[in-house]
């Protein structure tokens, strides 16, 4: 049997940091356990809300609205990196409405511990 040695993934907690020896799948899960938000996370985070068209501008602020008072109260529990929340976000972004919606609705579909992992939109 042959083990394929992972490089260890830092992650900063407060003042600590700590390197962990888990795969991609994993890390993710850690991160977000531990800062709320993976990389992916924060990157989509940071985009700008669009101001049109107002569809997207409306999409966009119900997701993050979600994402800050109701997601936070039910727990970081995505197994996905990016979470589901964020992935939406870059679906109706990059895809339209109506895409966006099969693309959100399949990404809930598959949000299962043993689905997890990365998983980016093309």
């Amino acid at each position: 049997m042959c083990h394929i040695q992972k490089e260890p993934k830092a992650i900063k907690v407060g003042d600590d940091h700590f390197e962990l020896n888990v795969s991609e799948k994993d890390f993710a899960h850690i991160q977000r356990h531990f800062s709320k938000y993976t990389e992916r996370d924060t990157a989509i985070r940071q985009l700008d809300v669009p101001k049109s068209p107002i569809w997207l501008n409306m999409t966009v602020r119900a997701i993050r609205n979600y994402q800050d008072n109701v997601s936070s109260r039910l727990g970081n529990r995505c197994v996905f990196d990016p979470s589901c929340s964020h992935y939406a976000e870059i679906a109706f972004r990059n895809h339209g409405f109506f895409q966006g919606i099969k693309l959100t609705l399949n990404r809930l579909w598959r949000c299962r511990g043993e689905n997890g992992g990365i998983d980016e939109l093309i």
